[in-house]
């Protein structure tokens, strides 16, 4: 992802299509039988440069440590 950031191009780690995996690697030409999929990375470039961090709520009303 740093090679292709680095090329103006972005990417994102995503499950989303494996409730459909059949019918993905149909679709890719992954042979279904031999192949099992874990995750896709799909490319493509980026509008604009200014990446930041998402913004995230506070840890400490969701994490827990022996105790809930």
């Amino acid at each position: 992802m740093l090679a292709l950031r680095s090329r103006g191009l972005g990417s994102a780690w995503t499950t989303l299509h494996l409730h459909r995996e059949r019918e993905m690697a149909e679709l890719l030409g992954i042979p279904y039988d031999e192949v099992t999929q874990a995750g896709m990375f799909p490319v493509a470039y980026t509008i604009g440069t200014d990446f930041k961090p998402g913004s995230r709520s506070v840890s400490a009303g969701t994490v827990h440590w022996n105790a809930w």
